[in-house]
């Protein structure tokens, strides 16, 4: 496992996940974290900014696209004129597939549930408050 993207050390007793599924599993483990892109790469971190998790170089690559996603997501809502009152993107539940499910997210964490764009049953929220 390599982690040659990160530019500061990893904190000790962090555990590296290498694949989505890995990291899926500790955030379940962790249910009060959030996913923070940091020094490079991806840090789970707990409600006291302690690393739980990092992701190994083979996984940053699937996080990096995901975050470009929600950020084009963003862009694109915020040219439309479609956001929030504080810039929270919100989804539109009749175009959206399954829209028949809970509006709220699964992860104890999710500050967005009913607003996020993102919202695909997720397991790891971003700081961004978007799931992924």
């Amino acid at each position: 496992m390599s982690l040659t993207r990160y530019t500061a050390p990893i904190p000790e007793g962090a555990k590296v996940v290498e694949t989505r599924e890995q990291l899926n599993q500790a955030a379940r483990e962790n249910p009060q974290t959030v996913l923070y892109d940091q020094d490079g790469g991806y840090m789970l971190k707990d409600d006291d900014g302690t690393v739980v998790a990092v992701a190994a170089d083979s996984l940053c690559p699937e996080l990096d696209q995901a975050v470009a996603e929600v950020e084009a997501k963003q862009a694109e809502e915020k040219l439309a004129g479609t956001t929030g009152d504080r810039g929270e993107i919100k989804r539109d539940i009749n175009d959206d597939q399954g829209a028949n499910r809970p509006l709220r997210c699964s992860h104890p964490r999710c500050f967005n549930s009913a607003i996020c764009l993102t919202y695909t049953d997720c397991h790891v929220c971003l700081r961004h408050h978007h799931c992924i």
